[in-house]
């Protein structure tokens, strides 16, 4: 216990040193609103459906909308953190979320609200590379740690602010329930603003002359086999999270009885789970190394969601969704080891390329489960989700180590100290206040 507790101190000392503090602080608050809000609607959408007038097929098609839109800005913001920086990007995305949100909130049919959706989808999606660039940037010593830190701030978000927006739904209407994040979301954005660093390495950007070499850099480093690798793997584990969370507070109302009010609590004790789960899974990777964390968290997420179907009554439920949402400890550690992979100078392209082909592909995830919920098969749907994260499970048990000292491309990209080492690629054999014994980029 007391080993514990000196690493914990020792990691929160290390993110607060330097200044590195506010940055980690406001862009984890934006993060806890992108995330948060988004989660919000599959926790009012069983009152948007009667509202709206749409049936669960339809419901998880315009989930998938708006990971679609989601998802497609990945790219164009990686192009953005090269040619403008991380600043003037997380800005401009709290910016377009607020305004979505609040299309949300003031939408009068449902193919308004779909556009709301897309606009939402669009803002946030701005905001995912660089809140990862950025840490990787000025944590090159702890970006397990921080990045762990911002994904469980996240999920506190999307384990609170549902609750808040149920809330509202039942006090006043639903629609209140996405439009009390807008002033807070504006409020971040000025603070990105005022504390984001930009950069200043004096490097040409890539993205400022994106030429056919550049081009062909690009897709050389993104067809390695590591990235490759991660990709495949990070899609099927995004497949099965966009299915269970669309449609988890609607299938323990509809299949396991529970009210909506119980429903929610368990949906927030989910995320919960996640952020603690994030928290300990970027400190875990930073000692450990990658591949045994993301195998160990998927094959914990084999287990929990084929019982699903099977386990009945809330305090069993309850046990079950606190260890399923451990799964939500891959995302940090996947992103982070194939942040750490790419040159700086294509960092954010190629990250932001990456995000978009497994955002894209994963959004579908809750479009499947809305087709076989509407036809009864509720729980069919949840064993096949078992079925495709073993899978991923398995992929990551192939997955290299991350070196501490080489990044994808030339030889010369490595030697030339170029930011993007992930401390998580450090072996064990670290001490006991969470140093590691080697040395990163």
């Amino acid at each position: 216990m007391n080993r514990t507790t000196a690493r914990i101190r020792s990691g929160m000392d290390a993110l607060r040193g330097d200044g590195r503090g506010r940055v980690l602080v406001v862009v984890a608050a934006g993060w806890l609103l992108v995330l948060g809000t988004r989660i919000i609607l599959p926790a009012l959408l069983p009152q948007v459906k009667v509202a709206l007038g749409i049936d669960n097929a339809t419901a998880g098609l315009l989930v998938s909308v708006l990971w679609g839109a989601y998802a497609v800005t990945q790219f164009p913001a990686g192009m953005m953190i090269d040619r403008i920086g991380e600043r003037t990007t997380l800005t401009a995305s709290t910016v377009v979320t607020a305004a979505g949100a609040a299309a949300l909130t003031v939408a009068p049919s449902f193919p308004v609200f779909v556009l709301g959706g897309v606009l939402f989808g669009l803002g946030s999606g701005l905001y995912a590379p660089p809140r990862v660039t950025v840490l990787s940037r000025i944590y090159p010593d702890r970006d397990g740690t921080a990045l762990g830190a911002t994904f469980a701030v996240g999920n506190l978000g999307a384990a609170g602010l549902p609750l808040v927006a149920g809330a509202l739904a039942l006090w006043f209407h639903w629609r209140a329930g996405f439009g009390f994040v807008v002033p807070p979301l504006v409020l971040v954005a000025f603070g990105l603003w005022v504390y984001v660093p930009t950069r200043a390495d004096g490097k040409s950007r890539a993205a400022e002359q994106f030429t056919r070499r550049t081009a062909v850099r690009l897709l050389r480093d993104m067809t390695d086999g590591r990235v490759v690798l991660a990709w495949v793997a990070m899609t099927l584990i995004l497949f099965t999270y966009q299915g269970i969370t669309a449609f988890l507070p609607t299938y323990l109302i509809d299949a396991k009885g529970l009210t909506q009010g119980t429903a929610s609590v368990l949906y927030g004790l989910f995320y919960t789970s996640g952020a603690v789960s994030q928290w300990f899974a970027g400190n875990a990777a930073d000692r450990y190394g990658e591949r045994t964390v993301l195998a160990a968290l998927a094959g914990v997420g084999v287990v929990t969601v084929g019982l699903l179907p099977f386990v009945g009554g809330t305090a069993a439920l309850a046990a079950l969704l606190a260890l399923l949402g451990t799964r939500l400890g891959i995302g940090p550690v996947g992103n982070g080891y194939v942040a750490a992979l790419l040159p700086d100078e294509i960092q954010g392209a190629g990250y932001g390329l990456f995000r978009t082909f497994y955002l894209a592909v994963g959004a579908t995830g809750s479009l499947f489960v809305g087709v076989l919920a509407e036809r009864g098969w509720f729980d069919e749907a949840f064993l096949v989700l078992a079925g495709v994260t073993a899978m991923s499970s398995v992929l990551y048990l192939f997955l290299p180590t991350a070196p501490a000292s080489v990044t994808v491309g030339s030889t010369e990209d490595a030697e030339s100290g170029t930011d993007g080492g992930l401390s998580s690629a450090a072996e064990p054999g670290s001490n006991a206040d969470g140093e590691s014994d080697q040395t990163t980029d």
